[in-house]
């Protein structure tokens, strides 16, 4: 990752998902390394059971440490917020318990001066468009989105896909989520 960085420079972002691989010291030492050397943020690098590792890694790492596994739910956001063991939440409706719940989670992120980064758990276009709607009211997302799911698919349940065009994903302004479903697709994939 050092490399990528070196190599492009302030031209992109550049950051890191540990998804919980590393214990503490691992942490401790892969976060100075990679904070030091201009990595963004660093995503969840040790066990989301680990609270009190990630309220010291998150007082010590010099790049921002984000919470991702770590938030199943919006008591978990409380109790993170309130300990202060991350700088950044990750906001996913499918694992934070819908649109509703993902909103509450950034509700407690703001008013603790935690930062916002609108993730993803590869849903098709409907919980994309869902997450996008959700996203759209929020203040400030600093960290961004990462809506990219509909993108993978060699397939759709909707009759039109949604539309990315420059390296954004445009959401229609049209009722409910803008997507009409396509039941002949729907009736296809049914499992019987």
């Amino acid at each position: 990752m050092v490399a990528i960085k070196k190599a492009l420079g302030d031209y992109a972002s550049v950051r890191v998902d540990v998804n919980q691989y590393w214990d503490e010291s691992q942490a401790i030492r892969g976060c100075q390394v990679l904070g030091d050397n201009g990595i963004d943020l660093i995503e969840q690098p040790i066990s989301r059971v680990n609270r009190s590792g990630q309220m010291r890694l998150n007082q010590r790492s010099p790049a921002p440490i984000m919470a991702d596994e770590s938030i199943e739910s919006v008591e978990d956001a409380f109790s993170l917020a309130a300990d202060g063991a991350a700088s950044i939440f990750a906001l996913k409706i499918a694992k934070n318990g819908g649109p509703r719940a993902v909103l509450r989670t950034a509700q407690i992120a703001e008013a603790a001066g935690i930062a916002l980064y609108g993730g993803t758990m590869l849903e098709g276009s409907v919980g994309t468009l869902a997450s996008a709607h959700a996203f759209l009211t929020l203040r400030q997302l600093t960290w961004g989105t990462e809506l990219f799911g509909p993108l993978l698919l060699t397939e759709e349940i909707v009759r039109e896909a949604p539309v990315y065009r420059d390296f954004q994903l445009h959401v229609p302004r049209t009722p409910g989520l803008g997507l009409t479903l396509d039941e002949a697709q729907l009736s296809r994939f049914a499992r019987r």
